[in-house]
């Protein structure tokens, strides 16, 4: 498909060209992509909605799966390699939501909401999302728990700006008319009593400072991407009524 502005050709670059991930990083955000798709629970052969899809680590799983996988996806690079893996994809930058004329069983939104705009702009997209799920579809939500990551939540990516916590995305599911809300915690992989613990202690390494003094490092910046991948983030799913 075409892009609808030119702006989103250059979005996102510094994630899609510039911050490529460790072997390490790599398994462990495959990990929580298959964690993510379980907690979801879409059947097979039902249809998903993806709200930039990055690199596409979710994506390859729904596609494995003979899901019907659609993306939205503002950057051209990112766009056309999920495009060769056989994914429908629109360019466009959220909100609004592009016009789609299809209905959904899940929409999924891994590591975007923190990058709205604002509140009005997580609810709109939010309620955009509604329209777009079929009865009992599903709005699956992961992003930082800003409790735990703190000043990591601005520092790591320039385009942070709506404060996500396990609280605030479930008071802006109920606002946005969704119901049956489930949630959790994650660390990379991990939840439970185990993600508490280890982000716990994630949270006080130095590595954030390490990687400001010594801006050149490699090694610092691969420990800060390692500490940010094991901060605690937010799992949570509302479901749009019959």
């Amino acid at each position: 498909m075409t892009n609808q502005n030119k702006e989103p050709d250059a979005f996102f670059d510094h994630f899609s060209r510039g911050d490529k991930p460790t072997k390490t990083g790599m398994r462990l955000v495959k990990a929580l992509a298959r964690k993510i798709f379980r907690y979801t629970q879409i059947d097979s052969g039902g249809s998903i909605l993806e709200i930039g899809p990055g690199r596409g680590d979710f994506a390859d799983i729904c596609l494995e799966k003979g899901l019907e996988y659609y993306a939205v996806e503002p950057n051209e690079q990112m766009a056309a390699a999920l495009e060769k893996r056989g994914a429908n994809v629109i360019r466009a930058m959220v909100p609004p939501l592009p016009a789609i004329d299809k209905k959904f069983d899940a929409v999924v939104m891994l590591a975007v909401m923190e990058h709205m705009n604002s509140m009005q702009d997580a609810l709109q997209i939010s309620q955009q999302i509604k329209e777009v799920l079929k009865p009992q579809g599903k709005f699956v939500i992961c992003s930082p728990d800003y409790l735990n990551w703190r000043q990591n939540f601005f520092n790591c990516d320039f385009s942070h700006n709506y404060v996500t916590t396990r609280r605030r995305l479930k008071q802006l599911l109920i606002n946005a008319g969704f119901e049956n809300i489930k949630s959790c915690h994650l660390s990379g992989p991990f939840s439970g009593f185990v993600c508490f613990m280890v982000t716990a202690i994630v949270s006080r390494l130095p590595f954030g400072l390490l990687n400001a003094m010594f801006a050149d490092s490699k090694l610092c910046y691969k420990l800060y991407k390692m500490q940010l991948t094991f901060l605690r983030k937010v799992l949570i799913l509302g479901e749009k009524p019959v």
